[in-house]
């Protein structure tokens, strides 16, 4: 169930592609054999209301979290956290150049009993059978 939830400044939609953002960490973290692929789901959230640093309008903040359910090692962890922290830096920096932004990766884990889900995704993916 890896979910990836980027929370952006109200600034960062004007200034990168988030559609190719998303694709790319969707696309990086797929490459993961630690995550699953039926249950990964990447999106971003805009922060509507933000005050940055001494509130320079230019200055912005790309915070990514990584919700995953217990099971891996913390050394799986590190490995996952450093590679998709590599992907979301080498994304800015590729467009964007020494901007005043602040990047982070984290990565959550969730306790089992206190997770409800259901998801028949990985079900569809096996049999071909997605819906038109």
């Amino acid at each position: 169930m890896p979910h990836q939830i980027l929370e952006v400044s109200p600034n960062i939609q004007k200034i990168l592609d988030i559609d190719s953002l998303v694709e790319t960490l969707h696309c990086r973290a797929a490459k993961q054999q630690a995550l699953a692929l039926g249950g990964m789901r990447t999106r971003v959230y805009t922060a509507s209301h933000v005050r940055i640093a001494d509130n320079f309008p230019d200055y912005g903040f790309i915070a990514v979290y990584l919700r995953i359910a217990e099971g891996r090692s913390e050394k799986v962890r590190k490995e996952i956290g450093s590679i998709l922290m590599k992907c979301l830096c080498e994304f800015v920096d590729e467009r964007l150049g020494n901007a005043p932004l602040a990047l982070s990766y984290e990565i959550q884990e969730i306790k089992a009993d206190m997770r409800w889900n259901r998801n028949r995704l990985p079900e569809f993916m096996k049999a071909g059978d997605a819906p038109s």
